[in-house]
């Protein structure tokens, strides 16, 4: 399973009781330079419950795509074609 599943996964899994902590990470990844960064604050990331709402979706969307921006940019760039 890569690293964004596993994230989405955990994020998803999450109780409404956790949105204040989802939002302090959320904040944490996006803020991040780095692929490294990121993982870090991945770490902080509460244990799942059984019940998601929308808003916690929505995060974890959120916390996914600001995930997904730093991989791609991480990516060696393309050989120009000749």
């Amino acid at each position: 399973m890569s690293k964004l599943s596993a994230l989405l996964l955990l994020i998803v899994a999450c109780g409404e009781s956790e949105v204040g902590k989802l939002e302090v990470v959320k904040k944490q990844i996006c803020a991040c330079k780095d692929v490294t960064c990121a993982e870090a604050a991945m770490k902080l990331l509460p244990k799942p419950d059984d019940k998601t709402s929308h808003r916690e979706q929505g995060i974890a969307r959120d916390m996914v795509d600001c995930y997904a921006k730093l991989v791609e940019a991480a990516k060696p760039a393309a050989a120009p074609a000749e």
